[in-house]
């Protein structure tokens, strides 16, 4: 559609009347043309048809901003060029699909209802939206005049200076009360940018004191003071960071926040304890305790299931040769109780001993079981003791603090918190448990400091904000060895309290100011402030992570392993329990010991050998083995004499002939042995049988 057309449901209408009714908004048109009507506060003196009645490039026509130099030099906005006009929003809305918005020149509240459309006119609102909120201003203040109240002197947030000596003043006094004396600092500085930003919006801005009425009212704090008196309309608004809080938020509205105060654990610089329960927890320390107590509980399990399958292999094998005869006349023995608790000590004791040694024993005649059972625990050893090593050197060098580093130890040990009454209800219902302590007569930081100072607390909570640029509460902290520590107490927003009618218009302003550049810490930058002390834990003392303890979780697979192996333990001996029980052979709980026997002929050219392996129910093994010569035969028999044995071994020997000799597996002994444990019973006669020598399995 052409430039000057407009379509015939949506039409453009003439608010030339309207515009002429705003005699509070009169200007005088460039070139003497008459009087036209100001949009915007400080903007453009239009004419009162502007947007009226037809589809043109009113911007184009009557805006200075949009005004095409002789040069040709200057490029203008997109929008300069963009038909538009005013239209009918109600007929628009119900017969067509056109785009209608209310005209941001006017509030809400002003009573004007005027709409306009580009689509009308085939063009577009988009390149009017990208600079409307830079030409409009948003919700206007209307040029408005404010009494901002300041709640005490915080240097260099906000203070005064004495008149005569120049010198900052931290503590009010008469000239508190003196309008005349200006303030100065960061946030004095922010607000009159923010004023400039607002391009008349916000007219002028006076500084004036808290009443002394409303320090009675709230003797805690002279910031809820000073809300106090914007809640009894004596101010518009208050200037300092002022934290938004619940009580405060039932006083007065709150502009867009500033910035986010992190209150942090102030606690006193961390030292080290070289007392003996210290040195012993480094030990320890690597390990946690859980992990600690799952090691011993290992250990035991150990101990205990190896006693019991040596237990029951014994019990077998007497059982197993009382069924076969070899022991007709020994009884039935009970193990007393006192033995097994001491088998089970002596048990502990050594597997508590491999577990130091990082090893386990070699025994090769131990059962299937047994050794399935030390093959996990050996391999529960090896990671368990290489993680502690490794880690152990770490803890052994550092130095163990004396002070809580976190709000959850504060909370934990029950450490007395000292912190600001305004944050009273906020630090309560943040840390329940908490013990803190409110000073309701000094509210200052450094009344924090000095209840901290008179010992009834032993550390403090203090906002980073209002403390960090105040350099003589920060010289007194490092005279008393204060740091702050990175534990975050309570995170609370920092807004101006201002009326409601205000706030949106006031947060706009500091919307566009942050758009730029005007922030509150450009203004800061212009308040360098110098700190020689470092209150701050450093990042190598509040570093944890190369001294963190090994936990279960860290040794999941080592435990698997070891539990894995432990149960097919117990399912092995089980089954080796059943099957010599049911008369079965079982392989599964035999000792693991290999006998070597030769049988030999007569005809010394050559030699018959074959491999039999037998256990004995008395502990006796035999194995049949040749002489070279008699004087080797003699020599053996002379070391290794021995007066006893069982029946089936004479049986045996009567059958297979004198041509062997008894030996152990293990070490040779000499002295009476017996099937029963009695001494002399079922003798063999030496010289019956001259090459058979006799040694102790056991």
């Amino acid at each position: 559609m052409a430039i000057g057309s407009v379509s015939g449901v949506c039409p453009c209408v003439n608010v030339t009347g309207t515009f002429a009714s705003f005699t509070d908004r009169y200007c005088e048109l460039p070139n003497g043309q008459g009087d036209g009507i100001q949009l915007t506060v400080g903007g453009s003196c239009v004419p009162f048809s502007y947007g009226s009645s037809r589809c043109l490039q009113h911007d184009l026509l009557y805006d200075p901003n949009c005004a095409i130099d002789k040069a040709g030099d200057r490029i203008i906005d997109a929008y300069c060029v963009r038909p538009f006009c005013y239209v009918d929003a109600a007929m628009c809305k119900r017969e067509t699909q056109e785009r209608v918005f209310r005209s941001s020149y006017f509030s809400f509240d002003s009573g004007v209802d005027i709409f306009y459309s580009y689509s009308t006119c085939n063009s577009t609102a988009e390149d009017w939206f990208s600079v409307e909120d830079d030409i409009v201003g948003g919700r206007t203040l209307g040029a408005v005049s404010i009494d901002a109240v300041i709640p005490t002197y915080v240097f260099p947030m906000h203070y005064k200076k004495d008149p005569f000596s120049e010198e900052v003043l931290f503590r009010p006094g008469n000239e508190f009360y003196d309008d005349n004396i200006p303030y100065e600092g960061i946030y004095i500085t922010y607000i009159k940018k923010i004023q400039e930003v607002s391009g008349g919006d916000i007219q002028n801005i006076n500084f004036t004191y808290r009443s002394q009425a409303s320090s009675l009212v709230h003797p805690g704090s002279s910031f809820t003071a000073a809300v106090q008196d914007l809640e009894d309309g004596l101010v518009d608004m208050a200037v300092g960071p002022f934290w938004i809080t619940a009580q405060r938020l039932r006083m007065s509205s709150f502009t867009l926040p500033l910035v986010y105060d992190k209150t942090y654990l102030v606690i006193p610089k961390p030292g080290t304890k070289e007392t003996l329960n210290a040195q012993i927890g480094k030990v320890l320390a690597p390990l946690s305790m859980d992990l600690w107590w799952l090691l011993i509980g290992f250990t035991v399990i150990t101990a205990l299931l190896s006693v019991w399958f040596s237990d029951r292999s014994d019990k077998v094998m007497n059982e197993h040769a009382r069924q076969a005869g070899l022991q007709r006349n020994m009884p039935r023995q009970r193990r007393r109780k006192r033995v097994y608790a001491r088998l089970a000590l002596d048990a502990c004791l050594q597997k508590g001993g491999y577990f130091f040694s990082a090893g386990v024993e070699q025994d090769e005649s131990a059962t299937l079981s047994n050794k399935l059972l030390l093959f996990g625990f050996g391999f529960f050893i090896l990671i368990s003791v290489s993680a502690y090593v490794a880690n152990l050197a770490a803890f052994l060098t550092l130095s163990t603090t004396e002070s809580v580093r976190t709000i959850d130890e504060a909370v934990a040990t029950g450490v007395t918190i000292c912190a600001h009454i305004a944050l009273k209800v906020e630090l309560e219902v943040a840390w329940p448990d908490a013990k803190f302590h409110f000073n309701e007569h000094d509210t200052t930081f450094e009344g924090i400091l000095n209840d901290h100072t008179a010992k009834i607390c032993d550390v403090m909570a203090v906002g980073y904000e209002d403390s960090i640029l105040d350099t003589a509460f920060l010289q007194k902290m490092c005279d008393l060895d204060l740091v702050y520590t990175d534990s975050v107490v309570v995170e609370i927003p920092i807004a101006f309290p201002i009326r409601a009618d205000l706030a949106s218009g006031f947060s706009y302003h500091m919307y566009r100011g942050e758009r730029s550049g005007v922030t509150l810490q450009t203004a800061k930058d212009e308040f360098p402030q110098e700190n020689k002390c470092n209150v701050h834990i450093s990042q190598f003392d509040v570093e944890s992570s190369d001294y963190d303890e090994i936990g279960i979780k860290n040794m999941f697979f080592p435990i698997v392993f070891f539990s894995t192996c432990t149960v097919l333990a117990v399912i092995l001996q089980i089954i080796h329990i059943c099957s010599v029980r049911s008369g079965r052979e079982s392989l599964v709980g035999a000792r693991s010991t290999l006998n070597l026997i030769s049988e030999v002929t007569d005809a010394p050219p050559k030699r018959r050998k074959s491999l039999w392996a037998q256990r004995l129910s008395s502990g006796l093994s035999a194995e049949l083995k040749e002489f070279d010569s008699e004087e080797e035969q003699k020599e053996e028999e002379k070391m290794h004499n021995f007066d006893g044995a069982t029946q089936s071994l004479h049986e045996y020997l009567n059958e297979n002939g004198p041509s062997g000799r008894i030996t152990s597996t293990k070490s040779l002994m000499t002295g009476t042995l017996s099937s029963n444990g009695e001494a002399g019973a079922l003798q063999l006669d030496i010289k019956k049988h001259p090459r058979v020598t006799f040694s102790n399995d056991e």
